[in-house]
C-alpha cells in the first residue's frame, strides 16, 4: 500500500552509479594482480558498495551497473596481459560479489528496513489520528447529540403549555425544530469525521452514568420508567458497565429524537446465563417520528461484539422501538481478538519491504548464475576448439604426419600466452599451438607446441610459464 519514500540523505542515481562502477571495476585488476598493492583497494571498494546500497534508492541502475561492468570485463580480460583470461574473469566476478555486491546488498537491506520503520511510524501516526477523530466524533454524538435531543423534548413540552400566546408557541416550535436540525447536522459531521471501522471510545461512567441519564431525561420532560439492578452494574467489569450506560444513553437519545412524547421503559438486570441484559423500550410516539440514519447503534454493536456481547434494535408491534443489549459480566473476546492485532496497512507494508529485500537478493544471484552459465559455455567451447589433453599429447609420436593427427587435433590457438617461455623453432618447420588442459575446468598457462616439417611431426614441446 505505502511505497517507500525518498529519504533525507539519499543519493542521486548518477552519483551512486559512478561509485558502483568504480568499485566494481577494481575486481578485474585484483583477479589479475591480486598479489600486489591493489589488495588494499578492497577496503574502499567494500565501503563504496555499502554506502551506495545504503543511500542509493534505485535498484535497477545498480543492477545494470553490475551487469555492464562484469560483462565488459570478459573481453577486457583477453586484452589485458595475463595467463588465463576466462579464469581471471571468473575470479573477478567472485571478487566483485564479495567486495562490492555483498556490502551493497547489506547497505540496501538496512535502507529498506529503515524505510519500513518510517512507513510503519507514519501508518501508526495516521491510525492514532483516526482514533482521536473517532473519540471526538463519539464524544460529539454521545454528549452533544443527547443534550440536543433533550432540548428538543423540553421545547416540545413548552410548546404544548397552557397560557402561551401564538407568538410564544411559534418560538418554542422554532426552538424544537432548530435543535432537531442541529442534531441532524451533528450526525452528518460525525459520519464524515469518524472512520467506518473500529470500536468507539467514551469516558467511563458505569451505573452512576445510568442514573444521571435517567434524571436528565426526566428533567427534560421525558416520561421514563427505570428498573435498574445496581448490584449487577457494580459487579460488572468497568468496560461492560460503560457499555450498559452508553446503551441507555443511545436509547434515550433515539426516543427523544424519534418518539417525542412517548414513554420509555429501562430495564437493567442479570440474565439467565449470568450476564447482563439492558433493555430500553420506547412506546408509540404521540408525534410524528423524526426519521434519520443513526450513527450510534452501529458503533454500539461493534463495541458490544468486541466485548463478547450482542446488540439488537427492533421495532415493536405496538409501534414502539426496543434497544436490547446482552453482555457478559467480563469481556470474553478481548484475549481472542486483541485490540493490538496487526494493522492491515502494516502487514501490507511488511510484505512490500520483504518483496524489495528479495528483489535485492535475487537479482545479484541471477547475475551470478548467468555469469556461471556463460563461463561454463565459453569454457566448454574453448576447450573443444583449442585444447588437447595430456593423454592425447603423450600418444602423439614423432614422424607422424599431420593428416594422421588431424582427427586428434582441434583448431588450436595462435600462440602461447606472453609469459610462457618459447624456445626457437626447428629450421624450416611450421608450429601449431594448443592449450594444455585435461578438462574444461582445468586452468593452466601451459601450452603444447607441435612443429611439422613438410607435413611430418618433427618436434613436440610443452611450453610452461618461466
Amino acid at each position: 500500500m505505502l511505497r517507500a519514500r525518498l529519504r533525507r540523505g539519499s543519493w542521486s542515481t548518477p552519483l551512486g552509479v559512478v561509485l558502483l562502477f568504480l568499485a566494481t571495476s577494481i575486481a578485474l585488476p585484483l583477479a589479475r594482480w591480486g598479489d600486489s598493492a591493489l589488495v588494499l583497494s578492497l577496503i574502499p571498494a567494500a565501503v563504496a558498495g555499502y554506502l551506495a546500497g545504503r543511500h542509493m534508492v534505485g535498484l535497477v541502475p545498480a543492477v545494470v551497473t553490475f551487469s555492464v561492468v562484469l560483462a565488459v570485463s570478459l573481453p577486457v580480460s583477453y586484452v589485458m596481459p595475463g595467463t588465463a583470461p576466462l579464469g581471471d574473469w571468473m575470479a573477478s566476478v567472485l571478487i566483485a560479489l564479495l567486495t562490492v555486491v555483498a556490502p551493497w546488498w547489506f547497505g540496501r537491506y538496512r535502507m529498506l528496513r529503515e524505510e519500513q520503520r518510517e512507513s510503519d511510524a507514519a501508518i501508526l501516526a495516521d491510525r492514532a489520528q483516526a482514533e482521536e477523530r473517532a473519540r471526538i466524533a463519539d464524544d460529539l454524538h454521545d454528549t452533544i447529540g443527547h443534550e440536543l435531543a433533550l432540548i428538543a423534548v423540553q421545547a416540545g413540552a413548552l410548546e404544548l403549555g397552557r397560557g402561551l400566546s401564538s407568538e410564544q408557541r411559534e418560538q418554542f416550535r422554532a426552538l424544537r425544530e432548530a435543535s432537531v436540525r442541529a442534531s441532524d447536522r451533528l450526525r452528518d459531521v460525525v459520519r464524515m469525521t469518524r472512520p467506518e471501522e473500529g470500536p468507539s471510545r467514551i469516558d467511563p461512567r458505569g451505573g452512576d452514568g445510568i442514573d444521571a441519564l435517567v434524571s436528565g431525561a426526566r428533567d427534560a420532560g421525558m416520561r421514563v420508567e427505570a428498573r435498574i439492578d445496581h448490584g449487577v452494574v457494580s459487579a460488572a467489569d468497568p468496560l461492560i458497565a460503560e457499555l450498559a450506560a452508553r446503551t441507555v444513553r443511545e436509547g434515550l437519545t433515539n426516543a427523544a429524537r424519534h418518539a417525542a412524547g412517548a414513554g420509555v421503559v429501562i430495564d437493567v438486570a442479570r440474565d439467565e446465563a449470568g450476564g447482563m441484559t439492558v433493555s430500553i423500550v420506547s412506546k408509540g410516539s404521540t408525534e410524528a417520528a423524526t426519521q434519520g440514519s443513526g450513527h450510534g447503534i452501529p458503533s454500539l454493536r461493534r463495541r458490544a461484539e468486541l466485548l463478547g456481547g450482542s446488540l439488537d434494535a427492533d421495532s415493536r408491534q405496538d409501534g414502539g422501538f426496543e434497544l436490547r443489549l446482552l453482555a457478559p459480566m467480563r469481556p470474553e473476546t478481548v484475549a481472542q481478538r486483541p485490540l493490538n492485532a496487526p494493522d492491515p496497512a502494516l502487514r501490507s507494508n511488511a510484505r512490500t519491504a520483504r518483496r524489495r529485500v528479495w528483489q535485492a537478493t535475487i537479482v545479484p544471484a541471477v547475475i551470478l548464475g548467468l555469469a556461471l552459465v556463460g563461463f561454463v559455455v565459453v569454457q566448454a567451447i574453448t576447450f573443444g576448439q583449442t585444447a588437447i589433453t595430456s593423454e592425447v599429447y603423450e600418444s602423439i609420436e614423432l614422424r607422424t604426419t599431420r593428416a594422421e593427427l588431424a582427427p586428434l587435433l582441434p583448431a588450436g590457438i595462435p600462440g602461447p600466452v606472453p609469459i610462457v617461455a618459447e624456445p626457437p623453432m626447428p629450421d624450416g618447420a611450421e608450429c601449431e599451438y594448443f592449450a594444455a588442459r585435461d578438462g574444461w575446468l582445468h586452468f593452466t598457462d601451459a601450452t603444447y607446441r607441435l612443429c611439422f616439417d613438410q607435413g611430418v611431426l618433427v618436434e613436440k614441446t610443452l611450453l610452461e610459464a618461466s
